[in-house]
């Protein structure tokens, strides 16, 4: 069999640091064993040209990139009022009277506060116009638009909307514990198979098990991980759906940052990224499929590097579980590098993917993760959806 190398033991997804040291070793590649002919998905020509890219999007305001990773992004989105003005302003400009009385739940100066966050940060303009008093009109900028939009096109699929058609404060707090629940780890260490309090405080976060323990419980109380099915005595915990869906969210931010946060780049690391796809396959069903196994190899973009692995197997009834080990075959094995991935998460399997073996499964599969990330059973996301795909192809 043909060998390439990889770094030894698995690396913490969250660990966001663009260059890393690889410690070699190899590491055997499964002989694909699909019939198909290879398949290639084109991806467009990005939306931002170099320049704009150079000037690093909402960062040329003083904001680094640090102060913009994808954990403090959906806290910001959890802050006091920010997600319900940037969805306020999604609906059209309006003036700070305006904006204060459309949205419900919180005082005229939180309003004030975070909508001047939120024009720091690039993502709201404001325009004084002339008059005693004077007047400000609030309007989303572009990577404002593009962020309502994802946020559109998330809560439409996996959020549920008050009988006003508002998002409830509690799930826009929640996106803080989404956070957590990310830039820790602990997603990734729960994305092969339930866990107890134990072993997760064992996992690469340095987080006691007395914060672990409380972090369970938060993420238990918002729907992000259960006690799973026949753990008995030794309680075990695993992801919920909610968590699961809750990747479609971050993989939007990933792109959002690719566009306008990192010069170069790609929004998220390609260790992230698998984990991020590890985590959301278990979403799909292939009844067509059953049997099969797959692998797939997200490589970092412009380095040299190593490309993360997940592997995965379709059950007997089309149900998908991430494998924890190298398969030594597989029916199917797709490669690309974070962008390609990421786009295909956003978009479907469109964008610059290249597969061995069955490509069927491949493309079947992505079509399904992407479907059940982004509807929500009656279709209602799908022009939000649209949305999202039409700003990004190819970013």
């Amino acid at each position: 069999m043909t060998t390439v190398t990889r770094p030894r033991g698995r690396k913490n997804p969250i660990a966001s640091a663009i260059f890393r040291e690889v410690d070699e070793s190899p590491v055997v590649v499964p002989r694909v064993t699909g019939s198909a002919e290879n398949g290639v998905y084109c991806r467009s020509a990005p939306i931002l040209g170099d320049a704009e890219q150079a000037k690093g999007g909402v960062v040329k305001n003083g904001r680094s990139v640090t102060e913009l990773t994808t954990a403090n992004m959906l806290r910001l989105l959890s802050a006091g009022a920010s997600g319900a003005i940037l969805m306020a302003l999604g609906e059209g400009p309006l003036r700070t009277k305006e904006l204060t009385a459309r949205i419900a739940g919180y005082a005229p100066r939180t309003i004030y506060r975070y909508s001047t966050k939120l024009a720091q940060l690039g993502l709201v303009d404001r325009d004084e116009e002339p008059g005693v008093p004077s007047k400000v009109v609030h309007t989303l900028s572009e990577p404002g638009r593009e962020l309502f939009d994802l946020l559109a096109a998330y809560a439409s699929a996996s959020l549920k909307r008050l009988p006003n058609g508002e998002i409830a404060p509690l799930d826009w707090g929640a996106l803080a514990v989404v956070a957590d629940f990310w830039e820790t780890g602990i997603v990734d260490a729960l994305s092969h198979e339930p866990r107890s309090l134990t072993e997760l405080a064992h996992h690469e976060h340095g987080l006691s098990f007395h914060q672990i323990s409380r972090r369970a419980a938060l993420l238990s109380r918002d729907g992000f991980i259960e006690v799973a099915a026949g753990s008995g005595k030794g309680r075990r915990y695993s992801l919920t759906p909610k968590a699961r869906r809750a990747t479609g969210l971050i993989a939007g931010i990933g792109r959002w940052r690719r566009r306008h946060v990192v010069a170069e780049g790609s929004g998220l690391t390609a260790a992230e990224a698998a984990g991020l796809l590890r985590t959301a396959l278990p979403l799909v069903a292939l009844p067509d499929h059953g049997g099969k196994r797959f692998e797939l190899r997200i490589a970092p973009v412009g380095k040299r590097m190593t490309a993360e692995p997940v592997w995965a197997a379709v059950e007997g009834d089309g149900a998908i579980v991430s494998c924890p080990d190298a398969l030594e075959e597989v029916d199917s094995a797709a490669h690309g590098d974070v962008m390609a991935w990421v786009d295909s998460v956003l978009d479907g399997p469109r964008n610059g993917l290249k597969v061995d073996g069955d490509s069927e499964l491949i493309a079947d599969c992505l079509r399904e993760l992407h479907a059940t990330l982004w509807q929500n059973g009656n279709g209602s996301a799908a022009a939000a959806a649209k949305a999202v795909a039409a700003r990004g192809n190819g970013a």
